[in-house]
């Protein structure tokens, strides 16, 4: 038994001494104090994702700003005034992917100065980014990179030193609708059109460019999603129990007055619909 423990202390002191190795003698400030680690201020990030994410849905206004908060983490708050430097990052865009597309310089606009300082005894800073969400193309799902360049004081975090920011731009078509809905006859349907109309239909964001409605002509269960295109004319894809394989027959979309008309089929041409949506509020 004596022989047992010793083994077993003898464990506890080499992962003690193994643990200080590994650790290595913590950053210490001038003052004598551990360093802070600088760090921009997102949701904690998984190992499944090269970098932190947080989305951020777009208004469709001239200007919407994007707060870039950038935290300090010491106990009593930074030692000194901290300068930090931050840049935009499209590589970082770029590794992050999921179907995203870097912002161009002209979707926005940077402070005069690329610094920021975080005050004597404070614990963050704010970086404040000028969106111009009415200058995105709406067929597109776009991400901003912003990174840590620089800090004057402090550990720059490793794993929140670099953020991709999400920004989905909320469609100029999410609304409220008045519908009118024919259904032609023929297949399945009927022998003769029929023609009805609801209001207060909601249309939600689904995507670039994509919103959807609940339901496919009010008739059926599901859901439709129309993708209103720059060229004016739109595209369809409906949902009842799985995807419904359609063909547009004609289509076309205003985008001053928010209306729009498609005419499609569906299930190999047995069901065959005209619907005509007219903004009316949010």
């Amino acid at each position: 038994m004596k022989r047992y423990i010793q083994y077993y202390l003898l464990t506890i002191v080499s992962l003690f001494g193994l643990s200080s190795c590994l650790d290595g003698d913590p950053v210490f400030e001038p003052d004598g104090g551990p360093a802070g680690i600088v760090e921009l201020a997102f949701p904690a990030r998984t190992t499944s994702t090269p970098y932190a994410v947080k989305t951020v849905t777009l208004d469709v206004v001239d200007i919407q700003e994007l707060p870039v908060i950038v935290n300090y983490t010491g106990v009593n708050g930074a030692p000194s005034d901290v300068q930090v430097t931050l840049a935009i990052d499209n590589e970082a865009v770029s590794i992050y992917g999921n179907g995203t597309t870097a912002l161009s310089a002209e979707n926005y606009e940077l402070p005069a100065s690329a610094t920021i300082t975080i005050p004597k005894g404070e614990k963050t800073a704010t970086y404040v980014i000028q969106l111009k969400p009415k200058t995105f193309d709406v067929t597109k799902s776009y991400a901003l990179g912003v990174k840590i360049q620089s800090a004057s004081a402090g550990t720059i975090s490793g794993n929140y030193s670099t953020g991709i920011y999400n920004l989905p731009v909320k469609s100029p078509w999410q609304g409220a609708y008045n519908v009118h809905y024919r259904w032609y006859a023929g297949g399945g349907f009927g022998t003769v059109d029929e023609e009805y109309d609801e209001t207060g239909v909601q249309l939600t964001t689904a995507g670039p460019g994509i919103v959807e409605a609940l339901y496919v002509g009010y008739w059926f269960s599901g859901w439709t999603r129309y993708t209103i295109r720059t060229d004016n004319t739109v595209g369809v894809e409906s949902y009842s129990g799985s995807v419904l394989a359609t063909t547009i027959i004609e289509s076309e979309a205003n985008w001053e007055n928010l209306t729009f008309r498609v005419r499609y089929s569906f299930l190999s041409g047995r069901y065959e619909l005209e619907e005509t949506y007219v903004r009316t509020g949010d």
